[in-house]
């Protein structure tokens, strides 16, 4: 066994710093995830940091540490939950920008960027949704390997699934989005 999965197994008997080590420990991983899941890096958009942040947020308000089981399982949930967090931040930034109340002025190319870079996030999560509705197993193995970051071997440990069918899965997941974000 992992010191990380040693680790969760003394967070889910209640050890608060065990929780805090296995956070620390995955803190490089984590702020990874972040910067390839928000490769824009430009000023207007949730910054690698911001977004470690809101996803250690997430996970540990949803009781993070009572369903982990080891370090892969760990980083599914991440990546999960940045796409999600980046999907709120581009819908917030579109509905803002649609008006919400706020004083129009002249945009710079960065907002510009900004703007069109929400809008293609949008657009990959609405086909995200229409892939879940097809086969919802196909979603966590993007999750995990675009916004997790993960290895097929680590997305089939997160998964509870064999190799092959994750390999399999992760083929055809890659056919359908292509073909979905072409159409």
């Amino acid at each position: 066994m992992s010191q990380i999965t040693l680790l969760l197994e003394q967070a889910h008997d209640g050890d608060e710093a065990a929780w805090q080590q296995v956070v620390a420990l995955l803190y490089d991983d984590l702020l990874r995830l972040a910067r390839c899941a928000n490769t824009s890096g430009r000023p207007n958009t949730l910054n690698a940091t911001a977004l470690v942040h809101e996803c250690y947020l997430r996970i540990a308000a949803g009781g993070g540490e009572a369903g982990i089981g080891n370090r892969s399982h760990f980083l599914a949930l991440a990546g999960r939950a940045m796409r999600q967090i980046l999907v709120n931040h581009a819908r917030d930034r579109m509905a803002a920008k649609r008006g919400g109340g706020a004083e129009h002025t002249t945009l710079d190319p960065n907002d510009l960027a900004a703007d069109r870079e929400a809008e293609e996030l949008l657009g990959v999560e609405s086909v995200l949704e229409h892939l879940g509705k097809e086969d919802e197993r196909l979603v966590h193995i993007v999750d995990c390997r675009i916004f997790g970051g993960l290895t097929e071997v680590e997305t089939a440990e997160a998964l509870r699934m064999p190799l092959r069918s994750v390999q399999r899965l992760w083929a055809r997941a890659r056919e359908r989005l292509q073909n979905l974000l072409a159409a």
